[in-house]
């Protein structure tokens, strides 16, 4: 990214963008099941590649030159984006090109590829379940985020909307083999969500070695390992991931769940009640602390904890299920009784010993006969 960035050179190789096609052609097959036409992306990617080129001649800020890109991109070109994280089309850069339809990685990818070939000096930003791109050259410092239409937001709306602070590793301009590091964790995560987790771990490794001071990584690694059975080695990145970035709270409550499974309580407790401390409004937190807190004897703690996690989601199976058992275990039956009526609404399923006992408590009161 060092070129100038108005001199429109165009060059034979680059590592970034070859990359970024090459492993889209990899997900586009594996993932979504349908193969790259050969060359499709790499002419889509060269024609608006030669439309931006086009629009930022002449611009004399870096203001401007956002301007130019976002008009070529999003008013001219249509390209809008779609929120949904776990559906591989929207960040996958071929898919992208041919729906004119991405996230948020996968619209900032297609700019960072565009801008690498044109010696433009934009720079990929990462936060926790978002990024987007910063013109970051000649003193100028301006953020484009395609989630808002390519609007320009400030570093201090990130900071308060996504509730990081100066200590925590995001909100900073990233490098092209940082932000290809971003991809591919993404990438893999596609992987694992279709139980193919030991593909999902090579890349993982390979985004490490790319950016290892991105806390995801080895979160994203301790799911697949947890999945695979490989707690220790699962442990061990979620620690790994809390050393860069200790306000996460999903490696904590990953944490506890296997720390529970090993019998330790006490540091399942603490992992989880740390979760719910950072994610108050956060449901499935609330009931993984719960369900610690039950799983030692203290039920009236885990009652306690499964009915705050009630008031925010009353919806959620697994909250109304822990509850009835809660209340079960406890000896409250009538209470049992009626939470486990909920949650079967909801599709959750119960031991039959349980629900014969809880038969008695469910059965509704007839009235009383006519007087002769």
């Amino acid at each position: 990214m060092a070129r100038s960035p108005h001199s429109g050179t165009l060059p034979e190789e680059n590592p970034f963008v070859a990359s970024c096609l090459r492993y889209s052609a990899q997900g586009t097959r594996d993932l979504i099941g349908l193969p790259e036409k050969p060359g499709s992306a790499e002419r889509e990617l060269s024609r608006l590649t030669e439309r931006v080129r086009v629009a930022v001649q002449g611009a004399g800020s870096g203001e401007k030159v956002v301007d130019a890109v976002r008009r070529v991109l999003v008013s001219e070109e249509g390209f809008v984006y779609d929120r949904a994280a776990k559906n591989p089309g929207n960040y996958l850069l071929g898919s992208v090109l041919a729906r004119k339809r991405g996230n948020c990685l996968g619209l900032s990818m297609l700019c960072l590829a565009i801008a690498e070939r044109l010696g433009l000096p934009f720079r990929g930003v990462y936060l926790p379940s978002h990024c987007f791109v910063r013109y970051d050259g000649g003193g100028a410092h301006v953020n484009m985020d395609f989630a808002d239409g390519g609007a320009s937001w400030g570093d201090d709306r990130y900071r308060s909307e996504f509730g990081v602070g100066p200590d925590r590793p995001y909100l900073r301009s990233l490098s092209a083999d940082q932000m290809l590091g971003v991809f591919l964790k993404s990438l893999g995560a596609g992987y694992s969500l279709r139980g193919r987790d030991e593909e999902a771990l090579r890349l993982y490794e390979a985004a490490g070695r790319l950016y290892p001071g991105l806390p995801d990584v080895y979160y994203n690694s301790g799911v697949s390992l947890q999945k695979l059975g490989r707690n220790e080695e699962a442990i061990a990145g979620y620690r790994k991931a809390l050393a860069l970035d200790p306000e996460m709270a999903a490696p904590r409550d990953n944490m506890s769940i296997l720390f529970l499974g090993k019998g330790m309580y006490e540091e399942a407790i603490a992992q989880a009640r740390r979760a719910v401390e950072l994610e108050p409004w956060n449901a499935a937190s609330r009931g993984n602390l719960a369900s610690a807190y039950c799983a030692c004897g203290r039920f009236d703690e885990g009652i306690r904890e499964y009915r705050r996690a009630k008031e925010i989601a009353p919806e959620n199976p697994r909250v109304r299920a822990g509850l009835a058992r809660a209340y079960f275990a406890r000896g409250t039956y009538r209470q049992a009784a009626q939470e486990c009526g909920r949650a079967e609404a909801l599709g959750c399923r119960f031991d039959p010993a349980m629900l014969k006992v809880l038969a008695r408590y469910r059965e509704e009161r007839k009235p009383r006969g006519a007087l002769p």
